[in-house]
């Protein structure tokens, strides 16, 4: 690993040991209601790809959603670069006495695992945090032959959305990227199939609205806004946030 990698890895470290270190939500948390029917498909596919397999968990913060997926799968494994997320993670798999989840500390560029070790892997907002190529070639060498990775990560063509991050860099670390198609390109040469579905454009709009009904009105009205205009090739890219399948 030469000083760059290992810096900029060090960075990452530190900021998430803070950030899991801190209490609250999140300034930027009120805009990831106009994600709704992203994460509700990103939890549906999750569990039936679970369903009896040996899954990871790429960049599992406390482990919330693998202690979620453990009623599923046969075996859960998450890592991530935090020993704050990692040590809070087994604290809560102890606590609800769940024995088929383990956790632990690891560098998602150049993992410990075997070639060919798990059914499924899987993350939320992680490889945006990595370089593209090393995560998804390791992503690609621990799945198995019939493997299936999922992901749910922010994308970088939009030049507002741009402009907010910005405008908030404390909100982010400085090394992060949201993934742009040339990432995706390079995950069409690792995987035999690339599926990529986008979300999070006019129902962001949403998100500005206080009032808890008024918000839900704003976001069903602009809902099939969203689903008709990001089907348009170009369109798409614009969203905030893509669903990424990929599969071995």
């Amino acid at each position: 690993m030469n000083q760059d990698t290992s810096n900029r890895i060090e960075r990452e470290r530190e900021f998430h040991n803070d950030r899991f270190a801190a209490e609250g939500p999140r300034a930027q948390s009120k805009f990831y209601s106009s994600l709704r029917d992203c994460f509700a498909a990103y939890k549906r596919d999750l569990e039936a790809l679970s369903s009896g397999r040996d899954i990871l968990e790429y960049g599992c913060a406390r482990g919330q959603r693998s202690l979620e997926l453990s009623d599923f799968a046969r075996d859960v494994v998450g890592i991530d670069i935090s020993d704050v997320a990692i040590d809070a993670a087994t604290r809560n798999a102890r606590d609800l006495s769940i024995k088929n989840a383990s956790f632990r500390v690891m560098n998602a560029e150049d993992m410990t695992f075997d070639d060919d070790t798990f059914d499924l892997v899987f993350g939320t907002g992680i490889i945006h945090h990595l370089d593209t190529r090393k995560s998804l070639s390791e992503i690609s060498r621990v799945l198995k032959q019939d493997g299936h990775a999922l992901f749910l990560e922010p994308l970088g063509h939009n030049p507002f959305i741009n402009w907010y991050r910005e405008k908030t860099p404390e909100a982010r670390t400085p090394d992060e990227h949201p993934l742009l198609k040339s990432d995706l390109e390079i995950a069409e040469n690792l995987f035999s199939k690339v599926q990529t579905k986008t979300y999070g454009l006019t129902t962001i709009g949403s998100s500005f609205i206080d009032n808890t009904m008024f918000r839900n009105v704003i976001f069903h009205l602009t809902r099939p806004i969203d689903r008709i205009i990001l089907s348009a090739p170009f369109v798409k890219w614009r969203a905030w946030y893509a669903l990424i399948h990929l599969y071995k």
